[in-house]
């Protein structure tokens, strides 16, 4: 299966693997409309690239979305492939459960999607279809210490998907999971500890855009390394799990 260019919407496009798939999308023949609260770094995506262009938005904003989805729809035409990869990244102390920590993360990385969902699925029903995608994180495999906020967040975003799966088929919109490893960011410059298989942005966008033009799979997931290493960690018996798990603390 091979999906044509198209109008594609980036939620994230500002920077990091947002703004390199927004790139490549583009030189690919696709047009492509891009969001985030920094305009300036929308602007910068989208200078030199006459099919990119800029619409600024925070996704805690109900009513900018909707209205946001009209403007596309009227000025692009369609949205045939909607990429959610906006992402708020906290570190956490061990056993530190602050609710405002937490709060932030679920705003944008989980309940961002839910304020996206239905007006995005309504604008594809009216056109015939659609791809509606997001990007989780092999961090929703299991539950990482550290990162209990962002890893419970993408393994919400991982269940939801694979409902919606389910749900929205019959509506011909299909929806994709993409899960990548440790990728060059503004959000893996904040970390503290080592990131195994860590890979450049250029990389890993190749990967989503490849993955999502070229296949029809549900999970688009990477290094194969790290997924295989995570899902392994996480079909292991509990007593072995939370022993492993366990050495992830940092020491005293």
């Amino acid at each position: 299966m091979s999906m044509q260019p198209g109008v594609a919407w980036i939620i994230g496009g500002g920077s990091g693997i947002g703004a390199a798939v927004a790139t490549l999308l583009a030189k690919r023949g696709w047009t492509v409309a891009i969001s985030g609260r920094r305009e300036d770094k929308l602007a910068a995506v989208a200078k030199g690239h006459p099919t990119i262009s800029p619409y600024p938005l925070d996704v805690t904003d109900t009513p900018a979305i909707e209205a946001t989805v009209h403007r596309i729809a009227a000025e692009l035409g369609r949205i045939d492939l909607f990429i959610f990869g906006a992402a708020a990244w906290q570190p956490m102390d061990v056993g530190d459960y602050d609710y405002e920590k937490f709060a932030k993360v679920v705003d944008t990385n989980y309940l961002g999607v839910l304020r996206m969902a239905n007006p995005v699925i309504a604008q594809m029903e009216r056109q015939g279809g659609g791809h509606f995608s997001v990007i989780a994180s092999v961090a929703g495999y299991f539950g990482l210490p550290r990162s209990a906020a962002y890893s419970s967040t993408k393994a919400g975003l991982i269940n939801l998907l694979e409902t919606m799966r389910t749900e929205l088929a019959p509506r011909h919109i299909k929806v994709r999971m993409i899960a990548p490893g440790f990728v060059k960011s503004e959000l893996t410059d904040k970390n503290d500890f080592p990131m195994p298989f860590l890979m450049e942005t250029d990389e890993a966008a190749k990967r989503i855009v490849d993955g999502l033009t070229q296949s029809d799979r549900f999970e688009i997931a990477f290094p194969k390394r790290m997924v295989w290493l995570m899902k392994t960690v996480r079909w292991l018996p509990y007593p072995v799990f939370f022993w492993l798990t366990s050495k992830m603390l940092p020491k005293d």
